[in-house]
């Protein structure tokens, strides 16, 4: 790679960074008010394509989010689009999900819903003060998906607008996201 803009923690704040971030080998730390993590790697990543075709180069950009990884934080504005979606809970959210997933012919009829696992307890044995704070967290994590969506829309378009999306081929990788609890 000839150059990089990230971090080199596991997790970071997303709205003030640490010690870790580095630009093209280098400290970087020119953190602001509006800095979010999300959207500096789509900043930089953009900039690194910019690059690139003045140059008249060929690219290789791997951008590496680590949203939506620990810890969940996301701008309020994101956040406040889906505070109270998950009020019915995860049992009830699974079965609807299940369900969509059914009509939209994605799985099989003869593949049902997985049970819960054992370590989650079920959505109506929590207090009203634990719905909220699951409600939030979930609707945290949403949002920080939701802005990486965002971003990587912005590099869809750049890419669109240099003239060369139908020349790139994008693969999207996740990690984390089936591992099982033991």
């Amino acid at each position: 790679f000839d150059r990089y803009w990230g971090h080199l923690s596991g997790a970071t704040n997303f709205f003030t960074g640490d010690d870790s971030f580095r630009y093209n080998g280098e400290v970087w730390n020119e953190f602001d008010k509006d800095f979010y993590t999300t959207d500096a790697i789509t900043d930089f990543s953009i900039e690194f394509l910019d690059d690139a075709r003045k140059a008249k180069k060929p690219f290789f950009l791997y951008v590496a989010y680590n949203a939506p990884h620990y810890p969940l934080q996301a701008p309020k504005e994101d956040v406040m689009k889906y505070r109270g979606r998950y009020e019915e809970g995860w049992d009830a959210l699974r079965k609807e999900r299940y369900q969509r997933q059914l009509e939209m012919g994605l799985i099989p009829g003869k593949f049902g819903l997985s049970p819960r696992p054992p370590e989650v307890k079920p959505w109506k044995s929590l207090n009203e003060k634990e719905k909220d704070w699951e409600d939030f967290r979930m609707a945290t994590f949403a949002a920080m998906v939701d802005r990486m969506d965002q971003n990587i829309g912005r590099l869809i378009d750049t890419l669109k607008e240099q003239g060369d999306f139908n020349n790139t081929l994008i693969m999207f990788c996740s990690d984390n996201g089936a591992c099982p609890f033991e």
